[in-house]
Protein backbone atom coordinates (compact mmCIF):
# COMPACT_ATOMS: atom_id res chain seq x y z
CA UNK A 1 0.00 0.00 0.00
CA UNK A 2 1.41 3.17 -0.55
CA UNK A 3 2.23 6.50 1.06
CA UNK A 4 -0.65 8.23 -0.60
CA UNK A 5 -3.45 5.15 0.12
CA UNK A 6 -2.18 4.66 3.89
CA UNK A 7 -2.85 8.63 4.22
CA UNK A 8 -6.42 8.85 2.54
CA UNK A 9 -7.31 5.77 4.82
CA UNK A 10 -6.45 7.08 7.98
CA UNK A 11 -8.24 10.63 6.98
CA UNK A 12 -11.25 9.02 6.06
CA UNK A 13 -11.35 6.37 9.71
CA UNK A 14 -10.84 9.99 11.54
CA UNK A 15 -13.83 11.46 9.70
CA UNK A 16 -15.93 8.72 10.38
CA UNK A 17 -15.19 8.66 14.29
CA UNK A 18 -16.19 12.57 14.44
CA UNK A 19 -19.39 11.77 12.45
CA UNK A 20 -20.35 9.38 14.95
CA UNK A 21 -19.33 11.00 17.63
CA UNK A 22 -21.96 13.53 16.36
CA UNK A 23 -25.02 11.53 15.59
CA UNK A 24 -24.21 10.28 19.34
CA UNK A 25 -24.79 14.27 20.84
CA UNK A 26 -27.70 14.79 18.38
CA UNK A 27 -29.61 11.81 19.59
CA UNK A 28 -29.26 11.87 22.97
CA UNK A 29 -29.32 15.38 23.37
CA UNK A 30 -26.40 15.67 25.22
CA UNK A 31 -23.88 18.65 24.33
CA UNK A 32 -20.76 18.87 26.78
CA UNK A 33 -20.25 21.69 28.32
CA UNK A 34 -17.38 22.93 30.64
CA UNK A 35 -17.39 22.36 34.14
CA UNK A 36 -19.21 25.32 36.10
CA UNK A 37 -16.49 28.01 38.26
CA UNK A 38 -16.76 27.56 41.80
CA UNK A 39 -18.99 30.61 43.19
CA UNK A 40 -17.27 32.99 44.84
CA UNK A 41 -16.94 33.02 48.87
CA UNK A 42 -18.85 36.30 50.19
CA UNK A 43 -17.15 35.73 53.72
CA UNK A 44 -13.28 35.85 51.82
CA UNK A 45 -14.23 39.27 49.53
CA UNK A 46 -15.71 40.99 52.72
CA UNK A 47 -12.95 40.22 54.46
CA UNK A 48 -10.34 41.62 51.92
CA UNK A 49 -12.85 44.32 52.34
CA UNK A 50 -12.54 45.23 55.60
CA UNK A 51 -9.00 44.66 55.97
CA UNK A 52 -7.37 47.51 57.47
CA UNK A 53 -4.37 49.46 55.95
CA UNK A 54 -1.02 48.42 56.50
CA UNK A 55 0.90 50.50 59.45
CA UNK A 56 0.09 53.26 61.81
CA UNK A 57 -1.10 56.41 60.67
CA UNK A 58 0.29 59.56 62.16
CA UNK A 59 0.51 63.35 61.50
CA UNK A 60 3.60 64.77 60.40
CA UNK A 61 4.50 67.64 63.07
CA UNK A 62 7.47 69.20 62.07
CA UNK A 63 10.21 68.26 59.43
CA UNK A 64 13.31 67.74 60.72
CA UNK A 65 15.46 67.33 57.28
CA UNK A 66 14.77 64.78 54.28
CA UNK A 67 14.29 61.77 56.22
CA UNK A 68 13.43 62.59 59.62
CA UNK A 69 10.36 64.63 61.26
CA UNK A 70 8.32 64.36 63.97
CA UNK A 71 4.97 63.39 63.96
CA UNK A 72 1.94 63.04 66.88
CA UNK A 73 0.47 59.14 67.54
CA UNK A 74 -2.79 58.30 67.18
CA UNK A 75 -5.48 59.06 69.58
CA UNK A 76 -3.72 62.12 70.67
CA UNK A 77 -0.95 60.74 72.02
CA UNK A 78 2.63 61.59 72.29
CA UNK A 79 5.03 62.98 69.25
CA UNK A 80 8.09 60.75 68.36
CA UNK A 81 10.86 61.58 65.92
CA UNK A 82 11.07 59.12 63.03
CA UNK A 83 13.49 58.52 60.21
CA UNK A 84 12.32 56.88 57.11
CA UNK A 85 13.83 53.59 55.92
CA UNK A 86 15.29 52.49 52.77
CA UNK A 87 16.78 56.70 52.41
CA UNK A 88 19.42 59.32 53.78
CA UNK A 89 19.69 62.76 53.47
CA UNK A 90 21.82 64.06 50.49
CA UNK A 91 24.22 65.83 51.90
CA UNK A 92 25.41 69.47 53.13
CA UNK A 93 25.55 70.21 49.47
CA UNK A 94 21.96 69.72 48.86
CA UNK A 95 20.27 69.68 52.46
CA UNK A 96 18.07 72.81 52.65
CA UNK A 97 16.40 72.32 48.85
CA UNK A 98 16.12 68.64 50.15
CA UNK A 99 14.54 69.67 53.19
CA UNK A 100 12.45 72.30 52.24
CA UNK A 101 11.47 69.65 49.80
CA UNK A 102 10.45 66.93 52.12
CA UNK A 103 8.31 69.94 54.30
CA UNK A 104 6.15 70.34 51.32
CA UNK A 105 5.12 66.88 51.16
CA UNK A 106 5.20 66.11 54.46
CA UNK A 107 4.12 68.42 56.76
CA UNK A 108 1.28 68.50 58.43
CA UNK A 109 0.00 65.08 56.49
CA UNK A 110 -1.40 62.11 57.62
CA UNK A 111 1.43 59.10 56.67
CA UNK A 112 1.31 55.47 57.17
CA UNK A 113 4.33 53.88 59.72
CA UNK A 114 5.80 50.22 58.91
CA UNK A 115 8.41 48.63 61.25
CA UNK A 116 11.40 47.39 59.76
CA UNK A 117 13.09 44.34 60.41
CA UNK A 118 15.80 45.56 62.22
CA UNK A 119 15.49 47.42 65.77
CA UNK A 120 12.47 50.18 66.47
CA UNK A 121 15.19 52.95 67.24
CA UNK A 122 18.56 53.66 66.36
CA UNK A 123 20.93 55.29 68.84
CA UNK A 124 19.42 58.73 68.49
CA UNK A 125 16.37 57.50 69.55
CA UNK A 126 14.31 58.08 66.50
CA UNK A 127 11.47 55.54 65.62
CA UNK A 128 12.77 53.88 62.60
CA UNK A 129 10.02 52.70 59.74
CA UNK A 130 8.95 52.56 56.33
CA UNK A 131 6.89 55.71 55.40
CA UNK A 132 3.90 55.43 53.24
CA UNK A 133 1.97 58.47 52.21
CA UNK A 134 -1.78 58.43 52.91
CA UNK A 135 -3.09 58.46 49.82
CA UNK A 136 -0.33 56.04 48.51
CA UNK A 137 2.89 55.38 47.97
CA UNK A 138 6.27 55.13 49.74
CA UNK A 139 7.61 58.00 50.70
CA UNK A 140 11.35 56.64 50.15
CA UNK A 141 10.83 55.90 46.64
CA UNK A 142 9.67 59.14 46.21
CA UNK A 143 12.44 61.26 47.73
CA UNK A 144 15.21 59.02 45.87
CA UNK A 145 12.68 59.90 42.62
CA UNK A 146 13.18 63.60 43.41
CA UNK A 147 16.88 63.65 44.14
CA UNK A 148 16.58 64.72 47.57
CA UNK A 149 17.24 61.45 49.59
CA UNK A 150 19.95 58.89 48.91
CA UNK A 151 18.98 54.59 49.04
CA UNK A 152 20.24 53.50 52.40
CA UNK A 153 20.14 49.75 52.37
CA UNK A 154 21.54 49.48 56.11
CA UNK A 155 18.66 49.13 57.96
CA UNK A 156 15.87 48.50 55.87
CA UNK A 157 13.83 45.52 54.51
CA UNK A 158 15.71 44.25 51.51
CA UNK A 159 12.36 43.49 49.46
CA UNK A 160 11.98 47.92 49.73
CA UNK A 161 15.36 48.63 48.23
CA UNK A 162 15.34 47.54 44.61
CA UNK A 163 12.22 50.16 43.71
CA UNK A 164 14.22 53.02 46.05
CA UNK A 165 17.90 52.07 44.12
CA UNK A 166 15.51 52.11 40.29
CA UNK A 167 14.20 55.50 41.73
CA UNK A 168 17.40 56.78 42.39
CA UNK A 169 18.73 55.58 38.60
CA UNK A 170 16.31 57.69 37.01
CA UNK A 171 17.48 60.67 39.29
CA UNK A 172 20.79 60.25 38.46
CA UNK A 173 20.23 60.31 34.84
CA UNK A 174 17.72 63.19 34.73
CA UNK A 175 20.17 65.49 36.94
CA UNK A 176 17.57 65.89 39.82
CA UNK A 177 18.47 67.31 43.28
CA UNK A 178 21.78 66.27 44.74
CA UNK A 179 22.62 64.62 41.24
CA UNK A 180 22.10 67.95 39.31
CA UNK A 181 23.89 71.34 39.54
CA UNK A 182 25.97 72.50 41.58
CA UNK A 183 26.45 68.88 43.95
CA UNK A 184 26.60 66.34 40.56
CA UNK A 185 26.11 63.85 43.44
CA UNK A 186 28.71 65.19 45.99
CA UNK A 187 27.79 65.22 49.48
CA UNK A 188 29.48 68.45 50.34
CA UNK A 189 30.02 71.71 47.95
CA UNK A 190 32.92 72.73 46.74
CA UNK A 191 34.26 75.60 47.88
CA UNK A 192 37.40 77.42 47.40
CA UNK A 193 39.29 75.88 50.86
CA UNK A 194 38.56 72.20 49.27
CA UNK A 195 38.99 73.26 45.42
CA UNK A 196 42.64 72.31 44.69
CA UNK A 197 45.05 74.87 44.67
CA UNK A 198 46.43 76.42 41.79
CA UNK A 199 50.70 76.68 42.14
CA UNK A 200 51.53 80.75 42.13
CA UNK A 201 54.01 81.63 39.99
CA UNK A 202 56.53 83.87 41.34
CA UNK A 203 57.99 86.78 39.56
CA UNK A 204 60.62 86.62 37.57
CA UNK A 205 60.62 82.98 37.40
CA UNK A 206 59.44 80.59 33.97
CA UNK A 207 56.83 78.28 33.86
CA UNK A 208 59.21 75.31 34.36
CA UNK A 209 60.65 76.84 37.48
CA UNK A 210 63.66 77.89 36.28
CA UNK A 211 65.17 81.61 36.57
Amino acid sequence: MSRVVLARFVLGAAVAVCAAGAVLTIATGHVPTEAPAPAPDPAAALAGLDAPPEGERVVVERVVDAVTFDARLPDGGPIVRVRALGVQPPGACYGEQATSFASRVLDRRAVRLVGGTGPATDRFDRRLAAVTLDGGGDYGVLAAEAGIARAYPADAAPAAMPPIRAAQVRARLAERGVWGAPCRGAATQNTPETRPRETARLPGRTAAGGS
